[in-house]
């Protein structure tokens, strides 16, 4: 199965295929470990090198041992692998956060290193439904909700590559028992002092009610496709007023802006903001963005310039259009 699934994902991006090498995240996890073996599998029957990467966080004294075990399997399967450490003083709050954040930058830097250009991650169906009610219990809209894509870029360099997003992990830790894969368990999972122990803890009562982690992550899948439509809508919407567009400031014609629906109206501007911030890995908050939204399309004769995201965000008026402009200036 997950062969036949890598195949389907490759049928749907080939531009992937052109790449001659790829990188793969590896905690020593089973869903980590039966990717690792998967990819390289398959980089043997097309003629493509596969970089393992590791990350010791130096959360764990047990942590470096569990990846000097990934290091013995990698050297049996003759292929590279490679283990980046996160050095400095850790925080005392959101700990999680910031390892993940850690976590990306280090494998991102060592992808930049070598010119790989896609980094596969093990996320898979039971990661998708625990992403969704994460995001719906912090009030995300409709682009959270959407979950994780299967592929989507990290930065003008890198693009995150998740290929069993459609597998459970039961699937996975059969695969690595059914191919003799070591794995290890890492004790953070079961810890509820972090989010997501806590709600994989809530998942057999949900199921008995009919929300499984399969319908979670297929809703998510829904809602995903919903907002490909509305960005592609969006980015027409965009293109199709825009006025100025240099380094520092982005203008569109906001009186026919206006004709558009308030929610392609709401990506257009969530689009400028972003536009002018592309190094920030999150957008601006939803919450703040739809305040000052509706304040903008729905008081616009009122409407005083604002901040968010390190914008300045106005209404002008336009002597060539004869209409208000929206001016998002970085500053």
């Amino acid at each position: 199965m997950l062969n036949q699934t890598l195949q389907h994902f490759f049928e749907r991006h080939p531009d992937i295929l052109d790449q001659e090498n790829f990188a793969v995240a590896v905690s020593g996890g089973p869903d980590s470990m039966a990717l690792a073996h998967a990819l390289i599998g398959w980089g043997r029957r097309h003629n493509k090198f596969i970089h393992l990467i590791s990350v010791n966080h130096g959360l764990r004294p047990e942590a470096a041992g569990e990846l000097e075990s990934v290091a013995v399997w990698a050297k049996e399967q003759a292929v590279m692998h490679h283990i980046l450490t996160w050095h400095g003083q850790k925080p005392d709050t959101a700990i999680m956060e910031e390892a993940r954040q850690a976590r990306y930058a280090l494998m991102a830097e060592y992808c930049a290193t070598q010119n790989i250009q896609t980094l596969f991650i093990a996320h898979h169906q039971d990661d998708q439904a625990e992403t969704f009610l994460i995001r719906l219990a912090k009030g995300s809209g409709l682009d959270g909700l959407g979950g994780m894509q299967s592929c989507r870029p990290y930065n003008d360099k890198l693009t995150l590559a998740r290929p069993f997003l459609s597998l459970d992990k039961e699937t996975l830790i059969k695969y690595c028992r059914e191919n003799g894969i070591p794995f290890v368990s890492d004790p953070s999972n079961t810890n509820e002092d972090y989010l997501r122990p806590r709600l994989r803890g809530t998942m057999e009562v949900l199921a008995k009610e009919g929300l499984t982690s399969k319908r979670l992550a297929v809703t998510a899948g829904r809602l995903s496709r919903a907002r490909l439509a509305l960005d592609q809508l969006a980015v027409k919407a965009y293109e199709e007023n825009l006025l100025r567009r240099d380094e520092n400031i982005l203008v569109v014609n906001f009186g026919s802006l206006k004709q558009q629906p308030e929610e392609i109206g709401l990506r257009v501007l969530q689009r400028m903001i972003e536009t002018l911030r592309p190094a920030s890995e999150y957008g601006v908050r939803m919450e703040k963005l739809e305040e000052l939204f509706s304040s903008l399309w729905h008081n616009p004769e009122n409407y005083k310039p604002r901040t968010l995201g390190k914008c300045k965000i106005s209404l002008k008026n336009d002597k060539d259009t004869a209409n208000q402009a929206l001016w998002v200036e970085k500053e």
